[in-house]
């Protein structure tokens, strides 16, 4: 199933109204984030279960998705945890139970690192501050508008027939076998981008590439658009070693099994594995 298929609900414009004590909220600290128990059936805590803790970052709408408004705020580095709740890598998102908390702490996290990230204006240099009618930032002294960064990326399911492409990176916390991925650059399309990152990686040709399906992907900032691909050529791998650390062609009874099931890349994989792709 991939991430966000069924939750498209998210309100476009910033609620300007102060944080109430049953909304939710993400709080950060680095790169670990505050949540319930495990044994709770929501592990999103509400401002009333986390109102005690010592913030860096006032808490600040994020989006809605129906009728429940979500807040993010960075945790101060001196501040105690309150009972009840913990704290976690953001990738628990991978794990995390029922799926649709998965996609609000995604979203989240994306949020919160542009306001992490642009507390000044990229024009003049200015302080910014939240838009009072959109989720935006305007410069408090030349009034630029600032919007969240949607970064587009590729990622592809390279088919040889019965066999599926599979690579692991050489760098960053996540080291399984999964599919070619990359951003797109300036003057290209999705479909050279997908052309290109292949020639990079594993220098081999493909035709045949076709959309399959879209996924947000906070961790990145980024849109990862899915596509298919065939083998065009030969099917040696040249292998780009400052970025993958291996790839090899996989049969399909042989896909290696993946920790989660709330990425794109888990669900094109399956979707091979069961001759569906």
């Amino acid at each position: 199933m991939l991430i966000n298929r069924n939750h498209t609900e998210f309100s476009l414009f910033y609620d300007a109204a102060p944080i109430q004590a049953d909304d939710a909220v993400f709080i950060f600290r680095d790169s670990e984030v505050l949540l319930r128990d495990a044994a709770m059936d929501s592990r999103i805590p509400t401002w009333d279960d986390t109102c005690t803790i010592a913030l860096a970052t006032p808490p600040r709408h994020a989006f809605t998705q129906s009728g429940q408004r979500y807040f993010v705020a960075e945790a101060s580095a001196d501040s105690t945890t309150p009972g009840g709740l913990l704290w976690e890598s953001v990738r628990v998102f991978r794990t995390l139970q029922p799926e649709a908390d998965a996609v609000q702490l995604l979203t989240a996290r994306h949020i919160h690192k542009w306001y992490q990230t642009h507390r000044f204006c990229s024009v003049c240099g200015g302080p910014v501050a939240p838009h009072p009618h959109e989720r935006a930032l305007q410069c408090e002294n030349c009034n630029a508008i600032h919007y969240p960064p949607v970064l587009p990326a590729v990622i592809v399911a390279i088919v040889d027939h019965d066999r599926l492409l599979l690579a692991r990176n050489a760098h960053g916390v996540f080291r399984h076998f999964s599919l070619i991925a990359g951003f797109v650059e300036a003057g290209e399309t999705a479909e050279q981008a997908v052309q290109r990152e292949i020639m990079e990686e594993v220098g081999l040709r493909v035709k045949n590439i076709r959309y399959m399906a879209s996924q947000p992907w906070g961790i990145s900032q980024s849109l990862m658009l899915g596509f298919t691909a065939e083998l065009d050529g030969p099917d040696t791998i040249r292998l780009q070693e400052s970025e993958l650390a291996e790839a090899r062609w996989f049969p399909r009874a042989e896909i290696p099994k993946n920790d989660t099931t709330t990425s794109i890349a888990f669900d094109m994989m399956e979707r091979f594995r069961q001759g569906t792709l």
